[in-house]
């Protein structure tokens, strides 16, 4: 049975991004990201960031990735994807 892809949604001072690569901790990612880093949350499926656009910023005019464009990138081969 083929693993369910997650991908983890990362905050920064100058957007947002979504990447598939494996971090151990947050902490981690603070040190990738550490001049602009605020927060990130645990990795999640497809279907939970985008649930979680729907819960947090209502429609879909108001996210930062279109829910096409969410979609494309958990079937694509793309580890990162960034919105400013």
């Amino acid at each position: 049975m083929k693993k369910e892809q997650k991908a983890t949604v990362v905050y920064l001072e100058d957007g947002m991004l979504i990447s598939k690569k494996e971090y151990s901790c947050w902490k981690e990612i603070q040190d990738e990201y550490y001049e602009k880093y605020i927060t990130s949350f645990k990795p999640w499926s497809c279907e939970e960031i985008i649930s979680f656009f729907e819960d947090d910023l209502g429609a879909e005019e108001n996210w930062p990735f279109s829910r096409k464009r969410i979609i494309e990138f958990f079937r694509s081969d793309e580890i990162l994807i960034r919105a400013e």
